[in-house]
């Protein structure tokens, strides 16, 4: 049976630094992440076909970015298989207004969503920035200066040898 020790126990270690404002962090992640999902959304309605009684028009995208006209009908001799009724609601609303109308609400949910991405972004990583410089600023005093730290910078590395020099 071994007799109990009275060496003290060693000094607890201090705890690490906790991240400063970790709710606003997650705040920021979920609204950047809402953000980029709203701009997905808005990429998908510009994604969209549009067409018209008589002319199919693509998507809203590929209309604006190829440069397609608009085909109007005649209403008084209109093409096989197309009334009098389909030429005139055709004329009346050709493609580029109803891509328009497509391509204004995608626009604004792309923008609102990067808008909000970015700017989540923004903040997160001035919190990190700042949280980082505080860390940095509490690490430089005259301790810490001069011994040595661990891989992290958190706390003193132990001798490795402990034991006093071998005199020669």
């Amino acid at each position: 049976m071994t007799a109990p020790t009275t060496e003290p126990a060693p000094p607890h270690a201090a705890p690490p630094a906790r991240p400063a404002h970790t709710g606003l962090l997650r705040a920021t992640a979920v609204i950047a992440t809402i953000g980029v999902v709203v701009a997905l959304v808005g990429v998908a309605i510009l994604l969209l076909p549009v067409q018209t009684p008589t002319q199919d028009c693509g998507t809203s995208l590929g209309y604006l970015l190829d440069g397609r006209v608009d085909v109007l009908v005649s209403e008084t001799d209109p093409p096989a298989g197309i009334t009098p009724a389909e030429a005139k609601a055709n004329n009346a609303n050709p493609c580029r207004e109803r891509v328009a109308d497509r391509t204004k609400p995608a626009a604004v949910l792309i923008g609102a969503g990067l808008v909000a991405a970015l700017g989540a972004a923004l903040v997160e990583g001035t919190i990190r920035f700042l949280t980082w410089r505080k860390r940095g600023a509490r690490r430089t005093g005259p301790d810490v200066a001069t011994e040595p730290t661990d891989r992290t910078g958190d706390a003193p590395r132990p001798d490795p040898d402990p034991s006093p020099p071998a005199e020669a």
